[in-house]
């Protein structure tokens, strides 16, 4: 009877007697239901957006699931820049009563940045960026003079210190490594860089809060993998705008952290007007210092490896593609390699932002 509430008669006997007594026992619920929120402990939305709430699930120990009973009060507004709470409570039949709160932070909407179009003193002529294979593992030079792109907060080189900065670039291929590669990097501590476009980060918000937890740096690569110079025009600087800002807002969407300001053009296409528009957006740009035909589907791990351990060099931005198995092969064994040699593995964004 402990189990089912109501109201039961306990009858003693006294044995060889003629008698008895009855006792009249009430079984009480005192146990409060339980809330568990769906979605995010902090939610961040936009402001003068539509809000969604992800809601809860109430189940109660004796009337079972009461979502449906749940009341909600909240004082978001979406009008204005700010941290909120949702409360919500539900009683159960028996009159308890659970509650559970939700943060929520309201911040400026990313896609509403404008960009004043005063760019065409800037040359658009697209290139695509390339570097000279080094010899003696010294750092190389690249399309374009460091000091020049470095006035656009551009960089495909870090300081000139034991350190490697290994960059992977995902457009949403249907095959892809890009999973086990950041298991064998977190097996190993190592931080990576994930320059990724805005629809494989909202098709995989799992695998994106993951690398966030690990301490890895999940940077923008666009929306649509466009060539960026095609856009840096008076025409088209909306969506040039919205590549960049879409992507962005998804990745706060997805994990509730702000992106970082580091972004990557698609397949290295650039200008020195995009660079530009791109740094006016509040940008640094990371091109790379090593990279090989790894798109190649039958590359193996031996030819990747030989050729990240041909080239390295201090501060080398290695570009890699997780969509090429030979990378995936190759990636325990060349980590291991280069400690072995006195090499640390650190995020592009601590070249902008050093260590202390």
């Amino acid at each position: 009877i402990r189990d089912r509430i109501g109201t039961y008669e306990v009858k003693y006997y006294l044995k060889g007697y003629d008698k008895s007594a009855v006792r009249t026992v009430e079984v009480v619920d005192t146990t409060p239901p339980v809330i568990t929120l769906q979605g995010p402990e902090t939610l961040r939305v936009f402001e003068f957006t539509q809000m969604e709430d992800p809601g809860v699930q109430a189940y109660d120990n004796n009337d079972g699931d009461i979502s449906s009973h749940v009341a909600l009060d909240s004082q978001v507004d979406m009008e204005k820049q700010g941290s909120y709470v949702i409360t919500y409570t539900v009683t159960d039949s028996s009159g308890n009563t659970a509650s559970m709160e939700r943060k929520v932070e309201v911040c400026e909407d990313p896609t509403n940045v404008k960009v004043y179009y005063a760019h065409d003193d800037y040359d658009n002529t697209a290139e695509e960026w390339w570097f000279e294979k080094n010899k003696n593992h010294e750092r190389n030079k690249g399309a374009r003079d460091e000091e020049l792109i470095r006035q656009y907060d551009a960089y495909y080189l870090g300081p000139d210190e034991k350190v490697i900065y290994l960059t992977f670039d995902e457009g949403g291929n249907d095959i892809t490594y890009i999973e086990e590669i950041a298991q064998i990097l977190d097996d190993n501590d190592v931080d990576a860089t994930f320059f990724l476009t805005r629809n494989y980060i909202k098709n995989n918000p799992e695998f994106m809060n993951s690398l966030v937890d690990n301490g890895h740096l999940v940077a923008n690569h666009t929306w649509h993998h466009y060539d960026m110079p095609t856009l840096a025009n008076a025409n088209d600087i909306d969506t040039f705008v919205l590549e960049l800002t879409e992507t962005e807002k998804t990745f706060m969407e997805v994990t509730g952290h702000e992106m970082k300001k580091i972004f990557r053009f698609p397949k290295g296409g650039m200008s020195l007007r995009s660079l530009k528009i791109v740094q006016d957006l509040g940008y640094s740009s990371f091109f790379w210092s090593h990279a090989y035909y790894d798109f190649a589907e039958d590359v193996s791990k031996q030819e990747a490896l030989t050729s990240m351990m041909d080239h390295y060099h201090n501060g080398a931005i290695y570009l890699l593609h997780p969509s090429n198995k030979g990378n995936y092969l190759a990636m325990d064994e060349f980590i291991k390699n280069m400690k072995d040699l006195g090499y640390e593995f650190r995020t592009v964004d601590t070249i902008v932002e050093p260590q202390p």
